[in-house]
């Protein structure tokens, strides 16, 4: 499983900066970066660390 999902990674990040495929989503008002599985688990880890905080500053509850 771990050598598919590194194999989809580098494909997709091969895709992610093909002219076409920059311009269509630059279009549409999207930067898309390619990265590893890493480096977007450090992303999400430090998001949502950070709006942990504004979420508990706020004092927004869910319904």
């Amino acid at each position: 499983m771990q050598r598919f999902l590194k194999k989809l990674n580098m494909e997709v990040n091969k895709i992610l900066v093909m002219p076409d495929v920059v311009d269509k989503l630059s279009a549409v008002g999207i930067d898309a970066k390619g990265s590893s599985a890493e480096e977007l688990a450090a992303l999400i880890k430090a998001d949502s660390q950070k709006y942990a905080r504004v979420i508990k500053q706020a004092g927004i509850k869910l319904d």
